[in-house]
């Protein structure tokens, strides 16, 4: 098995453009907090986008039974690193949902911090060719880094709880990534029950902040009530591709509440 001899960054820069270059539109997803019901409004989305015909899989990087990726399917499937390692093949080591769904558990890959080799760049590629949407759940208690797999999605998103510090958390998670990954430009998900005002509000301060600061462009991705998956799944279908980073001046709308302040300083 021969290790790709590239430049971390570089090697993870070209497979995103070669995977986004056709095939999936791979998402991961991370977050600095608990977000309430996370499992259950991932499968209820998962499930929404393949009711639609969109061909998903799910990567899982969190263990089991309490995953995603057990509440789309009982039986515990294979883990990646089993194909990765000859055990089986991509196609029996995948549990079917349904005909358009599909799950993998990917956490001992993940949390191995393997070396990214060619087997699996192709195993990858074969995923990204034969799916819609790749939806990568990032291990929940790696809110400082993500995974090498998650590396190469095209979109990294970073939910925000509106509740408590939320938004202070967020930051520390984008600073903490965008200092470890040489990473410059996220999406963000704000995840809460609140209006669409306030959570515009969230974004623009935690966006001007992050590009003050860090020189972190992020893209909003929309809000989403944690009791509805169907907003979510809205979002992961249509609200990638429209929702782009501002290359505008970061301002917070006029009248907007300026969220961190002295009193509440996160640099």
């Amino acid at each position: 098995m021969s290790t790709i001899r590239v430049d971390a960054h570089d090697q993870a820069a070209g497979l995103r453009r070669l995977f986004n270059a056709r095939g999936a539109q791979v998402v991961a997803l991370t977050a600095a907090a608990v977000v309430q019901n996370r499992p259950q409004l991932l499968a209820g989305a998962l499930t929404a986008l393949a009711a639609r015909g969109r061909r998903v899989l799910l990567l899982d990087e969190n263990p089991a039974p309490r995953n995603t990726a057990s509440l789309l399917h009982e039986r515990p499937g294979a883990d990646l690193l089993q194909v990765v390692r000859g055990e089986m093949s991509l196609a029996q080591a995948i549990r079917s949902v349904n005909r358009n769904l599909g799950v993998l558990g990917v956490d001992r890959l993940a949390n191995a911090e393997l070396p990214l080799t060619r087997r699996v760049a192709d195993l990858y590629q074969q995923i990204v060719d034969s799916h819609d949407i790749v939806l990568i759940d990032c291990c929940a208690s790696r809110a400082g880094q993500i995974s090498t797999l998650a590396l190469q999605a095209g979109h990294v998103v970073i939910a925000v709880t509106a509740a408590g510090n939320g938004i202070m958390q967020a930051y520390a998670q984008i600073k903490r990534l965008a200092q470890f990954h040489q990473r410059e430009h996220f999406q963000i998900l704000v995840s809460g029950k609140i209006g669409r005002d306030e959570a515009r509000v969230i974004f623009n301060n935690l966006r001007q902040v992050a590009f003050e600061h860090l020189g972190v462009r992020l893209g909003y991705l929309g809000l989403v009530d944690p009791a509805r998956a169907d907003m979510l799944s809205e979002l992961l279908d249509s609200g990638l591709g429209m929702h782009v980073a501002d290359s505008g001046e970061m301002t917070a709308p006029a009248g907007a509440t300026t969220w961190l302040g002295p009193q509440n300083s996160v640099v």
